[in-house]
């Protein structure tokens, strides 16, 4: 745990902690609150709820500023996990959907089931069944020349000329004929018969190979839509305007988050309200999603407190410098903690931690007693 003087790009005290709890917080906060000895203008840290009622004990006066870049993170992981979410309902089991009708036909054909379940969830699939049922029904017939024209007959219906499948199947069956050179007989009809069904499962594949491809642009997609429109090149640009006429129901995500960067460049004087992040939050929406608007939303204050704090008098004062937790000081201690402690006492390394900061470094009481 670590808290830093960002303006001055120096850490001011840390501490080496097992965990972020209440107690550990404020245990820290109240040794800080010593070496300081004077009081804050601004204390800017992320939404972790124990270091804020920590903070809030030790420091109930100070200015709290919540990290921009926490706050980004925050809505960017929840979009994460609602894309996800979208991208398991509708592609990942419309795929299994797909692997599960060819699974039950083959079972069938081979007598280990003796139905398959119609209810299907999806339309494509549903239709795709129907079309076997039919050629079902035809295939059971004794007379060759009767299935030959019932086959002609299906093949000329609105069932079968609507099915997305229809030209690979016609392809395959043709190829029954005019490869392996059969023709409708009592003795031909035993190789017919499962050709004619592998030929329909060669259709679905290919009906599936489609989806596949899709779910593959969606995942190139997903890293478009959340990209900060500052960060872009002209080449992401021409890929989003691609993937959003694929894909045209993301444009209400991309355009809400785009907004939401927005309001981040602007003046306080004409950023919106954040209640805007409401629409894109549904019933079926991901929690995580959802909570991320909620906290956003509570906390907008605090987020887009350092506008305000930038005044007249402290403009020369970076942006970045106030509203963004110091991440890279936070890894140091870290890494330099995972470096020395299993050569170390926690005195020596206390010491030797709070020399190469050049900051005092303390060591919790919770961590002397889950290491002894």
């Amino acid at each position: 745990m670590l808290a830093s003087d960002t303006v001055n790009k120096t850490p001011l005290g840390g501490a080496l902690v097992s965990g972020e709890s209440k107690e550990e917080v404020e245990y820290f906060l109240h040794h800080l609150k010593t070496w300081i000895n004077k009081p804050l203008s601004l204390i800017t840290l992320d939404f972790s709820s124990r270091l804020l009622s920590g903070v809030k004990e030790v420091f109930p006066n100070a200015p709290l500023q919540k990290c921009v870049f926490h706050a980004i993170q925050l809505l960017t992981r929840g979009y994460i996990k609602e894309l996800t979410r979208i991208k398991r309902q509708y592609l990942l089991a419309h795929i299994k959907e797909w692997k599960g009708l060819r699974r039950n036909t083959i079972e069938m054909e081979k007598g280990i089931i003796t139905q398959i379940p119609s209810k299907l969830t999806f339309s494509d699939t549903e239709h795709a069944l129907g079309i076997y049922f039919s050629l079902q029904t035809i295939l059971s017939q004794r007379s060759p020349k009767l299935i030959e024209r019932s086959l002609t007959n299906l093949f000329s219906t609105s069932q079968f000329t609507t099915w997305k499948g229809h030209k690979e199947f016609l392809l395959k069956y043709r190829k029954i004929f005019t490869k392996s050179h059969f023709t409708f007989s009592t003795k031909a009809l035993k190789y017919i018969i499962p050709k004619i069904y592998t030929a329909w499962r060669g259709a679905i594949m290919e009906l599936r190979r489609e989806l596949e491809a899709t779910k593959a642009t969606f995942n190139r997609a997903k890293y478009l839509i959340l990209m900060n429109p500052d960060n872009m090149e002209p080449f992401h640009r021409r890929a989003l305007r691609k993937y959003l006429k694929a894909f045209p129901w993301l444009r209400k995500y991309r355009r809400i988050l785009v907004k939401f960067y927005y309001q981040f460049k602007i003046p306080p004087e004409k950023r919106r309200s954040l209640k805007f992040l409401l629409s894109i939050i549904s019933k079926k929406s991901h929690p995580w999603l959802k909570a991320a608007v909620n906290t956003l939303i509570e906390n907008e204050e605090d987020i887009f407190r350092y506008q305000m704090f930038r005044s007249s008098k402290n403009r020369s004062v970076s942006s970045k410098a106030i509203k963004i937790v110091n991440e890279s000081a936070n890894k140091h201690l870290n890494r330099l903690y995972r470096v020395q402690c299993g050569m170390r006492t926690l005195e020596n390394l206390s010491m030797r931690i709070s020399h190469r900061l050049s900051c005092p470094v303390i060591v919790s009481p919770g961590l002397k007693e889950k290491l002894n």
